[in-house]
């Protein structure tokens, strides 16, 4: 199996090259890294090249990281693909987990993401026990996001039947893997993380005002339009929609999802 990393990265020099670093050091090989370089002004192009001249780099302007692993996947062979946002890293046995579950039969794989906040401090798992699914998960993705990107595969043939990512900073993954779940099932890997994911001062998701939010609930409403959700379903994230734009005001998107729980819209 021909699998292919895509990294999207702005102006994350060490960051990028600690999260290629954790490719290399998985004990299932990847067949290629692609770093796309989404205009960065700073010394992110020149570092990478430096310390990982196998690393085929995509330089592309301002399109966003849905867009920018796009451009990754367009300039990749794989017949899989696996992403890595550039503050993230892979955890021993990540391609290896992830192939298993391919090998079940799943064209889309995910596994279990630890999230370090470095704002507010403490961990949490995405999924959190209790909500992980395998199978059809369109019903479960119209309640929430399960997954994070850094933590799934996807053959490329799925990935090009649902036209990839939108545009956007935020909510752009989770309208992707709405796409996918109403064409394909989802594999679950297992309970172990696979993914390590810092939630730092710039990251997107700790940089979630009322505008992004409201761009993040347009996106996902319009790819649940699309699909054959229950009237159920659609009615479940149209009052989540409507509280969240009636109380507003988080950071971030843990704090969003902390109060959805606590008024268990979710």
């Amino acid at each position: 199996m021909q699998i292919s990393c895509v990294i999207p990265t702005k102006n994350r020099p060490e960051m990028t090259c600690r999260a290629i670093a954790s490719v290399f050091a998985q004990d299932t090989p990847v067949s290629e890294i692609i770093v796309v370089d989404d205009g960065s002004t700073d010394h992110t192009v020149a570092l990478v090249a430096a310390r990982f001249p196998e690393v085929q780099m995509v330089q592309r302007s301002d399109l966003g990281p849905g867009l920018a692993r796009n451009a990754g996947v367009d300039a990749a062979s794989g017949e899989v693909v696996m992403f890595l946002d550039s503050d993230d890293v892979w955890l021993a046995g990540h391609v290896s987990s992830l192939v298993r579950t391919l090998a079940r039969g799943y064209p889309v794989a995910y596994g279990v993401t630890k999230n370090c906040d470095q704002v507010g401090d403490g961990e949490f798992c995405i999924p959190e026990p209790g909500m992980v699914m395998e199978g059809q998960c369109l019903a479960a993705l119209a309640r929430w996001c399960f997954l994070v990107p850094s933590a799934m595969a996807v053959e490329t043939g799925a990935f090009a039947a649902v036209g990839g990512f939108g545009s956007g900073e935020l909510g752009e993954d989770w309208s992707f893997f709405i796409r996918l779940a109403q064409r394909f099932p989802f594999g679950f890997c297992g309970e172990e993380p696979i993914t390590l994911r810092y939630l730092h001062g710039g990251s997107l998701c700790n940089c979630a005002n009322n505008d992004r939010i409201e761009t993040l609930l347009g996106s996902v409403s319009l790819a649940l339009a699309e699909t054959d959700a229950s009237p159920e379903n659609l009615t479940r994230f149209q009052a989540l929609a409507d509280w969240t734009r009636s109380q507003g005001d988080w950071q971030t998107i843990q704090q969003w999802y902390i109060s959805l729980k606590q008024e268990e819209l979710i």
